[in-house]
């Protein structure tokens, strides 16, 4: 019995019978086992959203940014830890215009993209703020919302009005900003507040 890893390559050396020899014989010839030593081409990992990227990619495939020319090499033999964020988040929108009252939106991703949607541009945000903002104050991409080792910051992405928090801090852009329980952020002109508990809680 030849013990194997998974991902291991097993090259069975016997072909045919050979002339002449028993059953006896043709089962005492060996088999080769290769071990896994596979690896993924090396990959761009982005130092603003850590998103994985192929080798080829120049820029992140999900926030754009440039990447670097270092590419990190990936042993696919190696178990990977399942990344579970440990809180919940939701963002609260506080209606203005034609929306009335709050609007409760999740924050179900680990990087979500709060802006003004603009088919036209093919810009699609994952909390899209155009129906509270129509004075256009917000930009199609103005911050993004992050999960980061079970916490949540926020990041503004150069937006032409600009991110507060708790109406007095202003974020410079692409500085990661720790947000906490009940903050009240205003994307442009627009005001929310930020609910954060514990998964189970």
């Amino acid at each position: 019995m030849v013990e194997t890893t998974p991902g291991d390559v097993i090259v069975n050396t016997r072909s045919k019978s050979r002339p002449g020899a028993t059953k006896e014989q043709d089962r005492a010839t060996p088999i080769t086992v290769y071990p896994n030593t596979r690896k993924e081409h090396a990959s761009r990992v982005c130092a603003r959203c850590f998103a994985r990227n192929v080798s080829g990619e120049t820029f992140c495939k999900v926030c754009g940014e440039e990447l670097p020319t270092q590419g990190v090499d990936l042993d696919l033999g190696v178990t990977r830890r399942v990344d579970v964020s440990a809180v919940t988040t939701t963002l609260l929108i506080h209606g203005v215009g034609d929306v009335d009252g709050d609007v409760a939106v999740p924050i179900d991703k680990d990087i979500c993209l709060v802006g003004r949607a603009s088919p036209a541009d093919n810009v699609r945000p994952d909390v899209d703020l155009a129906p509270f903002d129509q004075a256009q104050y917000v930009s199609r991409r103005h911050a993004f919302i992050l999960r980061r080792q079970g916490s949540v910051v926020l990041e503004d992405l150069e937006s032409v009005n600009g991110t507060f928090v708790n109406v007095t801090q202003q974020l410079a852009p692409h500085v990661l900003t720790p947000l906490h329980d009940g903050d009240e952020i205003t994307f442009g002109q627009t005001r929310c507040t930020v609910r954060i508990g514990s998964v189970g809680a």
